[in-house]
């Protein structure tokens, strides 16, 4: 019997009437609901809130249209042992919380994680991560149930061993991809993203975003935790097919894929093809929604920027006292 996610891809990407397939880009725009309703029983979802990091703040900072990482700081990432700098404001734990962005979490079967994220309960991102369990199923945690003195049992998400073998849905996304012609290679733990080939380029309006997501899509073995467990052991070389379709910036997607590679003589053959992960983006839809939580935003910046500027003030006058009183002023 077929996976639930191996049934949905194949409905994706096979001669279906139109109304039977499950269309990730279609999803784009629609409710968390509407998703979880549409998976069906396949998926077990969970819907959450939304933050975004505000670690380091100086009177530089500024704001940028990136929904996810928007606090940009010159200068930031250091920390020197002795005295604090007063114009920098370093808080690892600090974030800023939106009620106007959700987010929802779905698994599907043991192939695969899906994490969502909604503007006024309208997707506009939706990312596939194809994590090839073994086995997955609820477990309780009884170590954290106790820590946190809950009555209830406090149930986790195992997923346990990594099933290398191709699946239908790798096939028949690896046959789709190839029959667009229009993918790209990144090279054994190389970026490669000046080597991609693609259905259009990132030079346009919303070229900074293209470059700015194409980092979480690359198969790098130094970033990706997935490709270890994916990798055998013995050191199999592999590398990764990248698709993009970015013709509709509102329906941008990208499809990474590892190559596992049996080394030969003269050329090494493909044993296999595994889909790595998927991403859908509206990315118009993102750019709003991150000017939409701007003004919050650029309000706690300001208010630490203000604190800044007293601190600031403060040494500068402790300063002049203590060079008044070495140096004898008024004397």
């Amino acid at each position: 019997m077929r996976s639930a996610i191996a049934a949905v891809a194949l409905m994706a990407f096979t001669p279906m009437a139109a109304a039977q397939a499950f269309d990730w880009s279609a999803q784009l725009g629609k409710s968390s609901a509407t998703l979880q309703a549409a998976l069906g029983q396949s998926g077990r979802c969970a819907t959450g809130g939304f933050s975004v990091p505000v670690r380091w703040v100086n009177k530089d900072t500024t704001l940028s249209d990136n929904l996810f990482d928007p606090v940009e700081t010159p200068g930031s990432g250091a920390i020197i042992i002795g005295k604090p700098d007063p114009t920098n404001d370093h808080d690892d734990e600090r974030s800023y919380s939106s009620s106007k962005i959700t987010s929802i979490r779905c698994t599907i079967g043991r192939e695969a994680t899906v994490e969502a994220y909604a503007y006024e309960d309208r997707l506009l991102r939706i990312k596939l991560s194809f994590d090839r369990c073994d086995n997955r199923e609820l477990r309780e945690d009884k170590l954290f149930g106790n820590i946190m003195g809950s009555d209830k049992p406090f149930m986790v998400e195992r997923c346990e061993g990594v099933d290398l073998k191709e699946k239908d849905f790798d096939t028949a996304l690896y046959l789709s991809i190839k029959a667009r012609n229009k993918y790209g290679y990144d090279r054994e733990g190389s970026p490669g993203i000046l080597d991609f080939q693609w259905s259009g380029d990132m030079n346009g309006e919303y070229g900074q975003a293209e470059r700015r997501v194409m980092w979480d899509v690359l198969c790098d073995r130094d970033s990706r935790n997935e490709l270890s467990r994916m990798i055998p052991p013995d050191g199999m070389a592999y590398r990764c097919l990248i698709d993009v379709e970015n013709v509709d910036p509102s329906r941008w997607s990208a499809t990474a894929m590892y190559e596992i590679l049996n080394p030969g003589t003269m050329f090494d053959s493909v044993a296999s093809r595994l889909t790595a992960m998927r991403l859908f983006i509206d990315m118009p839809a993102e750019r709003a929604a991150a000017l939409a939580i701007r003004p919050e935003l650029q309000t706690m910046v300001d208010g630490i920027k203000s604190k800044i500027a007293a601190r600031v003030e403060d040494d500068d006058q402790n300063d002049n006292a203590v060079s008044n009183i070495l140096g004898g002023a008024g004397n």
